[in-house]
């Protein structure tokens, strides 16, 4: 394991399992335990070797607090594909916006043929390459599940009180922003708010759905929290400071994409001049920073006018050798 890499324990009765630094599928889970009587867990794993592994590196401490409780924070696979690795009597809820869009993506089967391509398309020059060789970056050597995972079985509309044993979880949503149904748990009695992807921490943020004026309403929410530590979809747990910095990259990229936008510049060339620009130096050591491509091309197209909505699968390959392009050119 790398460093931080593993189970974490954040607050009384209250687990990380980090996955550094928090590129594609590298998914931070959570774990809330009333001892003596129940647990929650938070988000599962796409890759089926670390879904296995979280659950056994949790099993000691839910001896006494059986998993009654599972969360999927959003409609993204490496957020939710590891759901068949909890106990079959366990309750998974997520909002109701997710759950729509957990039966409109593509399962994992469908994904696995797909990266296979990939790899296969990895060495031909031009867009089918890139895509190919972006498709093997997004897949990352994980494993994927043979068939679709279980579904939840509960969900809500905005917000929502879960009691696990004695010990309160509030949920909200707050999306559409990265994903049409994002979603946060908030533990009072420990300071900790679970945030999926709606944080991005030293890791760079996608947008897919949009609008990016909901994420930043979404950090403003969190940032009125006042939380103690906050646990993100993908990078460290982190504080405050962290929050804020992820707005100052929306916000930048609000602003100086749409300058570019209004200027013509097409939306590839855009994201490049901007990663060469100096505003985006304290950005710049993220990883996976080519994905500012990927948000470019879902904020131009609601600048054009199109509603937000989840991306099809045109528009993931469209962005995909777009950023693919980027990385074999070294820009």
């Amino acid at each position: 394991m790398s460093a931080g890499e593993g189970l974490e324990q954040i607050a009384d009765g209250v687990w990380a399992f980090l996955r550094p630094p928090g590129s594609w599928g590298q998914t931070n889970t959570g774990l809330i335990v009333d001892r003596g009587a129940a647990s929650m867990v938070v988000d599962t794993v796409w890759d089926t070797g670390w879904a296995k592994r979280v659950a056994s590196a949790t099993t000691l401490l839910v001896t006494d607090a059986p998993i009654t409780e599972v969360l999927n924070t959003h409609s993204d696979g490496d957020h939710w594909w590891g759901n068949d690795t909890v106990p079959a009597e366990a309750r998974i809820t997520t909002s109701v916006a997710s759950f729509e869009a957990m039966k409109e993506e593509l399962p994992p089967a469908a994904v696995t043929a797909f990266a296979r391509l990939g790899r296969l398309a990895g060495p031909v020059l031009g867009p089918i390459g890139d895509v190919g060789t972006y498709m093997n970056t997004v897949r990352g050597g994980a494993r994927f599940p043979r068939k679709l995972p279980r579904l939840p079985d509960h969900t809500f509309e905005v917000t929502e009180r879960i009691d696990v044993g004695a010990r309160q979880v509030q949920l909200r949503y707050l999306g559409p922003a990265h994903t049409a149904g994002d979603l946060i748990a908030h533990v009072p009695d420990a300071g900790v708010v679970f945030a999926g992807d709606l944080l991005f921490i030293g890791s760079t943020p996608i947008l897919w759905h949009g609008p990016l004026t909901n994420w930043m309403d979404a950090l403003d929410h969190l940032i009125a929290l006042d939380a103690a530590v906050y646990v993100p979809g993908h990078g460290p747990i982190c504080g405050l400071d962290e929050v804020r910095k992820l707005r100052a990259y929306w916000a930048w990229v609000d602003a100086a994409g749409r300058q570019h936008f209004d200027a013509g510049v097409e939306s590839v060339h855009a994201a490049r001049n901007m990663m060469a620009s100096p505003e985006f130096v304290p950005f710049a050591k993220w990883c996976s920073p080519e994905r500012l491509v990927l948000s470019m091309s879902t904020l131009y197209r609601l600048w054009d006018g199109k509603p937000a909505a989840p991306p099809t699968l045109v528009r993931r390959v469209a962005a995909f050798a777009a950023a693919g392009a980027m990385l074999r050119r070294g820009k």
